[in-house]
């Protein structure tokens, strides 16, 4: 498959991913900018190869092959990720008294791949295993933005369309770090580190929220205590 196609093949198959329903072909193709005949080519192919799927009603779901592909995806996430990641995260939630959550991206979303919620506090953040949300928003997800590749933070800015991001993500990279309030969920402030793999790429991020609150009352030990396990969590996980 040419760069081109291929390009345009994954942007199918990343909104059949984020659609909440089964869209039909023309569906697909106009939400993809692109013509109809391109999609029903573009999708032929990955019908092939067990990529897609398309029922007698001419809508279109994720095939088997991405499922298949998607948990071997996740099992070795959790191998070289999470497993090393859990303890210093447990760590963290007592030392801080909040919940930890470690984000990974996934196109223009941070998708939190594991949580750790503090057993102190009766009143405490609840932040969903798996749970998705834009990236340009909250601790999470700037973290993960910030550290993008070039051309990637450049699609999500273009996608964004927020003139002020692009100087804010620039000022995380300097500082290391980046402090939320009320950008994801009301009342609650975070604080997250990136984690970063041996090239030097973003491979997660690391971040402790709770009611503001509490937080804003020990925010300078909570940054620092976050930004030290990343750190941890770098040098044991086999990125």
């Amino acid at each position: 498959m040419p760069a081109g196609a291929l390009e345009r093949a994954v942007e199918l198959l990343a909104r059949l991913g984020e659609e909440p329903f089964e869209p039909t072909v023309a569906e697909l193709a106009s939400g993809a900018g692109m013509p109809t005949s391109t999609a029903y080519r573009l999708l032929a192919e990955l019908e092939q190869h067990g990529f897609v799927q398309r029922g007698p009603d001419k809508t279109v779901t994720l095939g088997p092959r991405i499922v298949a592909l998607g948990r071997a995806a996740e099992a070795r996430l959790r191998e070289r990720l999470v497993a090393p990641a859990t303890p210093v995260m447990a760590a963290l939630s007592d030392e801080v008294g909040e919940t930890v959550i470690l984000t990974v991206p996934c196109g223009l979303e941070a998708i939190a791949l594991h949580v750790v919620e503090t057993e102190l506090h009766p009143v405490r953040l609840t932040y969903a295993s798996l749970r998705r949300a834009p990236m340009h928003r909250g601790a999470s997800g700037k973290i993960l933005a910030a550290y993008l590749e070039a051309p990637d933070r450049e699609r999500l800015l273009g996608a964004v369309g927020e003139p002020a991001l692009e100087a804010e993500l620039r000022r995380i990279r300097q500082d290391g770090f980046v402090v939320t309030q009320d950008e994801v969920d009301r009342g609650a402030t975070a604080a997250a580190a990136p984690i970063l793999d041996r090239r030097g790429r973003i491979a997660a991020g690391l971040s402790v929220a709770g009611p503001t609150e509490r937080m804003q009352q020990r925010l300078d030990r909570a940054t620092g205590a976050v930004r030290a396990a990343a750190l941890k969590i770098e040098r044991a996980c086999l990125l």
